[in-house]
């Protein structure tokens, strides 16, 4: 790693090969989500955005867990009326929704357990590897609370309906290897090797072409959101049209006949 920089609840690595690393900085706390550490997350992922040299971030966290969940004591403390409850909610939300909204892949690299929020967390980036001992777990109803954060529509998609009741309704913690079984872990690795194979991941898509990476992102999440297939394939179309006019195109041709590996110069 060439930098890092700590805030009061988020670490950040910068590699020299793009790849940015967040790690959620409250170990004592698990990592729950409070109003500041969403804020502040939020504020890194902003800087994200904005940062054209970043081409891929894996997020995990520090110490024992990925992310415990929201810190609902605070969370329950801070809400006076409804509509106060739903403005707080929606700032919890956004933490994880801006990851999800970003225009470049991301990894989370799950430590530990990810729970309610946390899980959500993992939920809202493209690729996630757990480590053997990581849990997920969704155990909204046994305290009494509606799912929230987009998890309902983010389990059905990821995992299928089957698998979302019986997450949200039984609310029982699955293991890593349950989780793989069911399409929410790309795959499972030991804990010594989390972040190797997560910062390697994210170094592979870094070297990928900006442009056609992005553009691969948002097709994805076309066809994800339940755009129609001619939509999809229109933009599809019209993202693979401009890429093959392009260097790169020209170079991964080239290093494909010539077979080596492709130096791509619009990353």
């Amino acid at each position: 790693m060439s930098s890092v920089e700590s805030g009061p609840g988020v670490q950040v690595e910068r590699a020299a090969s793009g790849v940015l690393l967040l790690t959620l900085n409250r170990p004592d706390q698990r990592n729950a989500l409070t109003r500041e550490l969403a804020a502040e997350l939020r504020a890194r992922l902003d800087e994200v955005r904005s940062d054209p040299t970043v081409r891929a971030l894996v997020i995990t966290g520090n110490g024992s867990a990925f992310c415990a969940g929201a810190d609902l004591g605070a969370l329950t403390a801070d809400a006076e009326t409804p509509a106060h409850r739903r403005a707080l909610l929606s700032d919890y939300y956004r933490a994880f929704l801006d990851l999800r909204d970003l225009p470049i892949p991301t990894i989370a690299a799950v430590n530990g357990p990810a729970i309610g929020a946390g899980l959500n967390l993992a939920l809202c980036c493209d690729l996630r590897l757990l480590a053997e001992g990581a849990r997920l777990a969704a155990p909204f109803l046994r305290l009494g609370i509606h799912p929230g954060g987009g998890g309902t529509w983010l389990l059905t998609r990821i995992a299928g309906t089957a698998a979302a009741r019986e997450i949200l309704f039984l609310g029982h913690q699955l293991t890593a290897a349950r989780a793989q079984e069911l399409g929410l872990a790309t795959a499972v690795v030991s804990a010594d090797r989390l972040r190797e194979v997560a910062l390697e991941w994210a170094g592979d898509v870094a070297t990928l072409p900006g442009p056609v990476v992005r553009d691969l992102k948002r097709t994805l999440n076309l066809a994800e959101s339940g755009t129609s297939f001619e939509a999809t394939l229109a933009f599809e179309s019209a993202a693979q049209g401009e890429s093959m006019a392009s260097d790169d195109a020209k170079e991964g041709w080239a290093a494909f006949r010539e077979r080596r590996a492709p130096r791509f110069q619009d990353r």
